[in-house]
């Protein structure tokens, strides 16, 4: 069987999810984190906010890596995007009832 040929197409719709969207979707989930970790577990907003951070460089890099290891970059994308739209409304209802952290 033949290897099957990436485009260029493909792998610049890869590099865009890799970075500029994975850095949207992080930021997202360490927002939504650290609010969750402050209001949901009482822990300390400094501490809260750090913890979050950290993480973030872990999911960073997951996403990263599975932008280029799925097999179809269509669901690269439907996948963060559904995400980055779950967690984004998740994250703007926090803060229509709970304020900033």
């Amino acid at each position: 069987m033949a290897a099957r040929s990436t485009g260029r197409g493909e792998v610049i719709a890869r590099l865009f999810a890799a970075i500029p969207a994975n850095y949207l979707l992080t930021s997202l989930v360490t927002a939504g984190l650290a609010r969750l970790l402050w209001l949901g577990f009482g822990v300390d907003a400094a501490n809260a906010s750090a913890t979050a951070t950290l993480a973030s460089f872990a999911l960073f890099a997951v996403l990263a890596l599975t932008a280029f290891g799925m097999r179809s970059v269509g669901r690269v994308w439907l996948g963060m995007s559904v995400a980055a739209i779950v967690i984004g409304a998740a994250l703007w209802l926090s803060f229509m009832t709970g304020g900033r952290l």
